[in-house]
């Protein structure tokens, strides 16, 4: 083996408990796309342990394989809310799966209405992406209780960004008007960078990237523990001769003596070769540059 990835259910357990701490209620951890490549059942199963006990998915076939892979106590304990809707053909796997869709358009709402099922509204507070339009009365009286209201930060990466407050400002207005009606209701606004903006209010926050370690702030300093580790062995080190070329196409050229080093890791574990000229590695001895 010349190639490990290495997941530290530990650091991301610590990033919840730290996540939650910033968080004005409960904290919803973000398991989509398989837990960003790391395995949605493990990074649930350590999340409810830590007391999460409501998920987001993508998908409702990455619910159902959720709900599916978790112990009866737990998937019974689990919350999942599926992010793209509902649409007719994937009806059976909300019911077999107990999902609960996160509606975002007026056709979904049609859809999902004859199950009478709970569901949750996203509306669009400034993403400019998924979402229903900010005119709450039109959601009054549908035939099934809205749970929760969703919506989403397009800039809490920078703190203090002007659109933050404007965004809030909006999907309070909109959460106040649902909840004369739909008095059970919750409040959700915040992704991972907004929790960690500590805004005074009350919600349940959805954390993805931190959770894993990601950095959700553009300009600062990452404050979360890593959670993944790709190590390799070195295969070869060469020491080359100035003004040599290195790589497909010649893609680096050596300026002065250099040692370079060759590592068994590509592809096939996950580095794009995208990465050539700007990536970085890590030895003991400090961090050195991909080239060629």
């Amino acid at each position: 083996m010349t190639s490990r990835l290495s997941i530290s259910l530990g650091n991301l357990a610590a990033n919840y408990q730290l996540l939650c701490k910033h968080n004005q209620g409960p904290v919803a951890a973000v398991v989509k796309a398989d837990g960003y490549g790391l395995g949605s059942v493990a990074i649930a199963q350590r999340l409810l342990r830590e007391g999460c006990e409501t998920f987001f998915v993508a998908t409702p076939e990455e619910g159902a394989d959720l709900r599916s892979g978790l112990v009866a106590a737990e998937a019974e304990q689990a919350k999942i809310y599926v992010l793209s809707g509902v649409y007719s053909e994937v009806l059976p796997l909300f019911t077999r799966h107990n999902l609960t869709p996160v509606l975002n358009t007026a056709e979904q709402i049609q859809t999902w209405s004859p199950l009478q099922r709970p569901a949750a509204l996203h509306f669009d507070t400034g993403m400019h992406r998924l979402g229903l339009p900010l005119q709450p009365e039109d959601f009054i009286g549908l035939p099934f209780n809205v749970e929760l209201f969703v919506s989403h930060f397009a800039n809490a990466d920078e703190r203090g960004h002007e659109s933050i407050k404007k965004q809030q400002e909006r999907a309070l207005s909109c959460y106040s008007v649902l909840r004369a009606h739909y008095p059970e209701i919750q409040f959700s606004l915040s992704n991972s960078a907004g929790v960690l903006n500590d805004l005074d209010v009350p919600q349940l926050a959805r954390a993805g990237i931190a959770l894993y370690g990601g950095n959700p702030f553009v300009n600062e300093n990452n404050p979360l523990l890593p959670v993944v580790r790709l190590q390799a062995k070195v295969l070869q080190v060469r020491t080359l001769p100035p003004d040599t070329s290195v790589g497909y196409g010649a893609s680096y050229t050596t300026t002065e003596k250099t040692d370079v080093a060759t590592l068994g890791v590509g592809y096939a574990d996950g580095v794009p070769r995208l990465l050539s000229g700007k990536g970085n590695v890590w030895f003991a001895a400090g961090r050195a540059p991909m080239v060629g």
